[in-house]
């Protein structure tokens, strides 16, 4: 699948940056293959719906292949910013990185790294709704805890809780009761929460 995806992201690409049908020429040089590579890749991908292909006219993506194509270079954003922002790594070595582990992960695993930068100026992608934040940048309100470290967890703060932030006093909300907790802002800035709100 990781080439398919690789094919789908390019022609996405040269789509977006060209507004018309992808050359097969240009496609070759976009990924350093060869012409007749990209024709059996093209065929390949028509069979199962991700393009449409004509020989000798071009290619352009169906509403599934953009779908695939959109969802990857989501992956890649997300998995950049977060090796540049938030480990520091160097901007190409991230991009590098960031171009294997766009074809290796799920959903899931991408929304838990993008909830851990959507907490701060998030610039990972444009329609993002920002309903996470890190619980000591959240305005008050009620919110669900997503994410928080094991220490948080002995006292209530875990995956799935309700609590209500007003000012510095922050409410656990139990089944059948409220307890209320002051903690610092080191820790909750490391506790990930998502607006109950929206």
């Amino acid at each position: 699948m990781e080439r398919v995806e690789e094919y789908l992201e390019a022609i996405y690409d040269l789509q977006q940056r060209e507004k018309k049908v992808v050359r097969t020429n240009d496609l070759a040089k976009k990924l350093n293959v060869r012409p007749s590579s990209v024709t059996e890749m093209l065929s390949k991908l028509s069979e199962k719906g991700f393009v449409e292909y004509q020989p000798y006219y071009g290619v352009a993506l169906t509403e599934k292949g953009s779908e695939v194509a959109k969802r990857v270079k989501r992956f890649h954003k997300i998995f950049e910013v977060f090796f540049t922002d938030f480990l520091g790594v160097d901007r190409d070595e991230a991009h590098k990185l960031s171009c294997e582990l766009e074809h290796h992960v799920n959903d899931e695993v991408a929304d838990r790294v993008c909830m851990l930068i959507a907490s701060s100026d998030c610039r990972a992608c444009s329609d993002c709704d920002r309903t996470f934040f890190a619980l000591s940048n959240a305005p008050d309100g009620q919110y669900e805890i997503m994410a928080a470290p094991v220490i948080s967890q002995r006292i209530g703060f875990e995956p799935g809780r309700i609590i209500l932030k007003s000012g510095n006093e922050i409410t656990l909300i139990l089944k059948d009761k409220k307890e209320e907790y002051t903690i610092s802002h080191e820790l909750a800035s490391k506790i990930i929460v998502k607006s109950m709100e929206v």
